[in-house]
């Protein structure tokens, strides 16, 4: 019998050709380690060949992961990219929003936030668009076990093909009414910038780190 975690990091990875990058992922993943070390890691290969493919759907590649998996078996998934570190208890950073099915760094709506992947809505399946929703970045998302069962049953259909991570995974969420939650502690280290001067100061998840 599989013994079921209360939690397992999903780490989003690639073939990597470059020594540097290579390092920095290293170093990032012994972060997690060092701060959570009885937490399960799985690190997840992109399968995709074309680069830009590859770019767009991190999402894919976890689900892909938790579609064919059977022997790890978790209540709630932690997904990170590889350029993030970690000098945080988890279960500490999470323990305000760890019963709910989704947590998010942030959220974004066509109604109030000027997004770039917004542009793709008209991209969704008419009956979708209502729905479409982002969240930035894709990585330091919790999701509960239940979650991650609703969308895998839908997020590898044909109509999403082509379509951002951060768009399509939180657009087909809140569709199946499953509203990303924000974590409402530590996010100003978790964005799509370079991380600020003196950041490591903050305890928390910081992305992206690119450089050692």
């Amino acid at each position: 019998m599989n013994k079921e975690h209360d939690l397992v990091i999903l780490i989003a990875w690639h073939t990597e050709t470059s020594a540097d990058r290579v390092t920095v992922f290293n170093a990032n993943m012994v972060s997690f380690r060092e701060y959570n070390p009885d937490i399960h890691i799985e690190v997840i290969i992109n399968p995709f060949p074309d680069k830009r493919e590859a770019w767009l759907s991190t999402d894919l590649s976890i689900f892909s992961w938790y579609r064919d998996n059977v022997n790890v078996v978790s209540a709630r998934y932690l997904i990170v990219e590889w350029d993030c570190w970690c000098n945080c208890d988890l279960r500490d950073y999470y323990k305000k929003v760890w019963e709910c099915d989704l947590v998010v760094p942030n959220v974004k709506y066509p109604e109030i936030d000027d997004w770039y992947w917004f542009s793709q809505v008209d991209h969704l399946p008419v009956h979708l668009r209502p729905f479409a929703t982002g969240i930035t970045p894709f990585c330091g998302v919790l999701v509960s076990d239940k979650a991650m069962r609703s969308i895998c049953d839908v997020i590898f259909d044909a109509g999403f093909n082509g379509l951002n991570s951060e768009l399509r995974f939180a657009t087909i969420a809140t569709m199946l009414n499953i509203h990303p939650i924000v974590n409402p502690v530590f996010n100003r280290t978790l964005g799509w910038r370079a991380p600020f001067p003196g950041s490591e100061q903050h305890v928390g998840l910081h992305h992206p780190r690119k450089e050692l």
